[in-house]
C-alpha cells in the first residue's frame, strides 16, 4: 500500500546524518554523544543513552526522549557487511517535537570530526 499519513495532527519530523570518520565511533563516544545531542535538539531523556558492540560489525546505541529517540550506529572499514573506504556513522531521529536540523547536523559534523557529512530529512 501507499504511504498515507495516519495522524496528520500529530508533530514528527525524521533526519538521517551520515557520516565518516579517520577511526570508527565507539560506544563510550556514542553515549556522550546522544546525551549532547538531546541538549542541541532541546529534548528530554528519559531513558538511557545505551551503547554496545555489535563485535566485527561495529557498534550502536540509542536513547528514548519524552517526545522521541535517536538511534545511532557505527561501522568499521572491513566487516562481513563489506568493505568501506572509511569508518561510517549513521543518525537516524524521530520526534514529536520539532527541532533544528541545522543545528543538530552542524554539531554531529563538529562532535564527530567529520571526514564527509549528508543528510536528509523524512517528510511524512
Amino acid at each position: 500500500m501507499t504511504w498515507k499519513n495516519l495522524a496528520p495532527g500529530l508533530v514528527r519530523q525524521r533526519l538521517i546524518i551520515e557520516g565518516t570518520t579517520e577511526k570508527i565511533v565507539e560506544p563510550k563516544q556514542i553515549g556522550k554523544y546522544l546525551v549532547e545531542l538531546a541538549k542541541v535538539s532541546k529534548m528530554e531523556i528519559l531513558s538511557g543513552p545505551f551503547a554496545y558492540s555489535a563485535h566485527e560489525l561495529g557498534f550502536g546505541g540509542w536513547v528514548h526522549w519524552r517526545t522521541s529517540g535517536c538511534h545511532f550506529y557505527s561501522y568499521p572499514k572491513e566487516s562481513p557487511l563489506g568493505t568501506l573506504k572509511d569508518p561510517l556513522f549513521t543518525v537516524d531521529t524521530y520526534t514529536c517535537k520539532p527541532f533544528n536540523i541545522k543545528d543538530v547536523v552542524e554539531f554531529t559534523k563538529q562532535f564527530f570530526k567529520a571526514k564527509e557529512l549528508v543528510w536528509k530529512e523524512v517528510k511524512v
